[in-house]
Order: structure tokens, then sequence, then C-alpha cells
């Protein structure tokens, strides 16, 4: 319990350092882009990582799967079994990376099709796509396979450091560009050398750490067909969850145009950054869930996800009632040049509703995860990406970006937070998921009164300025939190995440 606790700390330590950087660099650069280049090189930017989203490396997710297998033999310290899984990983990593790159080829010749009105025109959009695509495929050649086994080690901070160096020097280089050359096909060419370099660094830190620990050997065949099944199901997940994101800006450029996917972008910039300092804290966990799952009770494992549920729950809900206080107020000051990017007070709120309703997920991914469930959630991540589509299409065309966000919501919370957390409760907890039904609709209007309470204080301040910005951020770190605990300071997760806290703090 100490080693994981020790380690989860480090993990978060690293990853919060991580998400700062990746919310403060790349918002200097989008603001660069958006006042220099113009808010069509914003809209091609998240245009054509939207359409290589899916095919990129991080969210196909096979480390996840990786990591699942690992738990067992690194807990028995079974060198061997280590060695020929990551070896059977590299393996797949090089057959995946071929056939991205063809199905990255085979959408070229409809991107014209995907992008309504204007376009920089400057800009060959096959050209600049074709930089996008192998940065989404450099990865899949270059060591990637040692960051899965970092993070199985439980040393994903030591990822996150790495990412964290490379990533500083790659956007000042990009900055640097940006303000002096202005040549956009060079700025996206520094990030695929970024990405080599990192992947390159993460090997030799690995290699160093654990020489033991390299790709040889075969996995037996029964472990294969886990393997590959586990694969197969966390392939459907991975691709259905970035086609939930993805279909929006691509829908949103058929329809509507650069302009309108540049505004969208922004916003969804701000809540992918917040969402991302949210994962930081369930990524960092799910190792240690992971060893838990193998070592302690199904009862401990469900007073662990409810405390957990609870503490997280807390953080996302504040996270939520600042995005309702402080979305248009920071959108005034970035955009007060540009105010045909910012979106209506209701768009803002349903981007507030769906960060809520995404991260309800995240605790209860950690134990899917941990228990190898992608297979058997297989059927819930096609029904929601489909329904996704569908929704997003005739949504979009009858409401436009409020629609986008609508279907985004309803799909999430019928195809996702029900259906998975069923399946979850179903297979290993093998009990009903109601009581854990109500206990997160009980956060949701808590979060809601409390959103209202927030949004009327920060309304009695009237300016725009930064000075009025600030003491808006400590209303609404304040006002919550007073709220949540008038309101949770008798409940038994209260009581029993207060204790869990005090030990995190006291352990060294």
């Amino acid at each position: 319990m100490e080693s994981r606790t020790k380690n989860t700390k480090r993990n978060i330590t690293a990853g919060l350092i991580k998400q700062s950087l990746s919310i403060v660099l790349p918002f200097i650069i989008r603001t660069i882009i958006i006042y220099t280049l113009g808010e069509l090189y914003q809209g091609l930017n998240g245009l054509f990582t939207s359409v290589l989203q899916m095919l990129s490396l991080a969210d196909l997710g096979f480390s996840t799967v990786v990591i699942y297998i690992l738990y067992k033999p690194i807990a028995d310290n079974d060198s061997d079994q280590i060695c020929a899984i990551i070896a059977f990983l590299r393996k797949i990593y090089k057959i995946v990376g071929i056939v991205v790159i063809i199905i990255g080829l085979a959408i070229m010749p409809f991107l014209s099709k995907i992008i309504h009105g204007d376009c920089p025109g400057d800009i060959n959009i096959y050209v600049l796509y074709l930089l996008y695509l192998a940065n989404s495929t450099v990865s899949y050649f270059f060591f990637a396979y040692k960051s899965a086994l970092l993070n199985a080690l439980q040393q994903e901070s030591i990822v996150s450091n790495i990412y964290s160096a490379v990533s500083v020097c790659v956007k000042l280089i990009q900055i640097v560009i940006l303000l002096v050359f202005r040549n956009y096909y060079l700025f996206v060419t520094i990030t695929i050398l970024g990405s080599i370099i990192n992947n390159i660094a993460v090997q030799i830190v690995s290699n160093r750490l654990y020489p033991n620990y390299q790709p040889r050997g075969i996995i037996s065949t029964d472990l294969k067909e886990v393997f590959v099944k586990q694969i197969k199901g966390i392939m459907i997940n991975r691709i259905a969850d970035t086609a939930r994101n993805s279909f929006d800006n691509i829908i949103l450029s058929a329809l509507l145009g650069l302009s309108v996917v540049a505004a969208y972008d922004n916003y969804y910039y701000i809540f992918s950054a917040i969402y991302g300092v949210s994962l930081v804290v369930s990524h960092a966990m799910q190792a240690s869930v992971g060893n838990s799952l193998v070592t302690e009770t199904v009862e401990k494992n469900y007073s662990d996800l409810r405390k957990f549920t609870f503490i997280y729950t807390w953080f996302t809900g504040l996270c939520t009632i600042c995005l309702v206080c402080l979305y248009q107020p920071f959108m005034s000051i970035w955009m007060k040049e540009k105010p045909s990017l910012i979106l209506p007070n209701g768009v803002m709120v349903l981007f507030a509703i769906y960060f809520f309703a995404i991260t309800m997920n995240n605790i209860r991914n950690l134990y899917a995860n941990g228990n190898g469930l992608f297979w058997e959630m297989r059927t819930w991540y096609v029904v929601e990406a489909v329904a996704n589509l569908i929704l997003n299409v005739s949504l979009g065309i009858l409401f436009g970006i409020s629609g986008i966000l609508w279907a985004t919501i309803i799909t999430i919370l019928l195809f996702n937070f029900f259906a998975r957390t069923r399946i979850l409760f179903d297979k290993y907890f093998k009990s009903s998921p109601i009581s854990y039904y109500w206990q997160y609709g009980k956060y949701f209007i808590t979060t809601c009164i409390g959103a209202l309470l927030s949004y009327c204080c920060c309304n009695f301040i009237n300016d725009h300025g930064i000075i009025s910005f600030f003491i808006k951020v400590i209303l609404c770190m304040i006002v919550p939190n007073l709220f949540y605990f008038l309101v949770y300071h008798r409940d038994k997760e209260f009581k029993d995440s207060i204790g869990f806290i005090r030990r995190i703090i006291l352990r060294k």
C-alpha cells in the first residue's frame, strides 16, 4: 500500500507539471497563430488533428492493454514473461503503424470535401495533411512500447518528465518559427522531430533503469489469445472515444466552415486542458489500482471505488463550476480583438455539462481497465460511436454547435456511464450499480446548485478586466468548497476520504 501511494503521488506531481506545460505553451502558440496567421490556420489545425486523432498511438490505447497484461508478471517478478510481452507489443506497433499510414493516405482524396468555405491561400492542404500524418505515425516505429513498460512499473513520472523537457524545447522553437518566419510547414515539422526525440529519450532512460527488460522471447499461445482479444476491445474503445471528439470538428467544418471550427476549438482547448488535469490524477492511479485488484479483496476495492469517486468528483465538480463562472470572462480577455470567436453563454454551459459527464467515467475506467474488460464492453463502444455520429449530424444540422454538444452529452450518459458501469459491476463487483448511479446523481445535483450559487456571486462583479477575473477565480475556490462541505461533511465517503488524504500527506 505504501509503495502504491508513493508511486501515485510521484506520478501525479510529474503529471501535473507535464499538463501545466501542455496548457501554457500550446495556449501561447494558439494565440500567436490566431493573431499572426489568422483563425483559418487554427481551424485547419483543429480539423486535421481531429481527422488523425483516431489513428494516433495514444488514442488507440495499446499501452492500456499492455499495462493490464503486465500487472501479474510484474507482481511475480517474472522477467522472461515481461520481456516476451514487450517483444510482442513491439511487433504489433510496427504492424499497426503501417496500417495507419495506409488508412491515412486513403483519407487524403476526401480532404476537400470536409472543408466548407475559405481555406488559407498559401497552404497546400495535402502537404500539410501528410505532415500531420507523419507526426501521428512516427511513434509506432520509435520505441513507444517502452513508455507502456514504464507506466506498468508505476514509473509514469519518468515518461511525464521526459515529455515535459522535450515539449518545452519544441514549443519554444515553434514560437520562434511563428514569430520570425511565419512558416506553418516548418512549425508542424518541428512537432515530428519532437515526437522522435521524445521516444528515443524514453528508450535510453528505460534501458538504463531496467536493462533486463528487453524485447525478446515469445509469449504463450494462451496469453497471445488474451492479448489479441483485449487489444481488439481497446481499439474499438479508443476509436469510439476519439470518434466522439473528432466527429465534432469534422462535422462543424463540413457544415459551417473553418472559422466556426476555430471558435469551437478554442473552447474545446480550455475544456481539454482542464480535462487533462483531471486525467493526470486518474492515470497516475491506474497502476496502483491494477495492483490492488490483484492483491486486495473485491469488498476492499468496492470501498476504494466509492471513496476515490467522491474525492475525484469533488475535484471535477469544482472544475465544472469554474468553467461555468470563468469560461466567458477568460474568453473576453483572450479574444478581445476577435469577438467573432466568442460563443454564446448557452454553448458555454453545454461545454461545462460535457466536462462533468465525461469525467464521471474516469474512476470507473480505472477498475474496468484494471480488470481488462475491454472486450466485454466492445458492443457499447460501437453503439456510442454510431449513436454519436447520427445525433451529431442530425442535431448539428438543426442546432449547430449546441446540437453537436447535446449529441455528445446524451451518448456519454446513456452508452458510456450507464452501460459500461453496469458491465463492471456485473463482471467484477457481482452486484447492482444502482447505488453507484444514485451516488453520482447526488454529486451532479450538488454541482449544479454550487455552480448556480458561484455564478450569482461572480455576477456581482461586472468589470471584465484581468483583476476582476482573478477575483472571480478566488470566489470559485471559496463558494463551491464551502457548499460542498456543508452538503457532504456527514457522509461516510467524506470521512473515509479525509482519513485517506491525511495518510497520504503524512506518509513520506
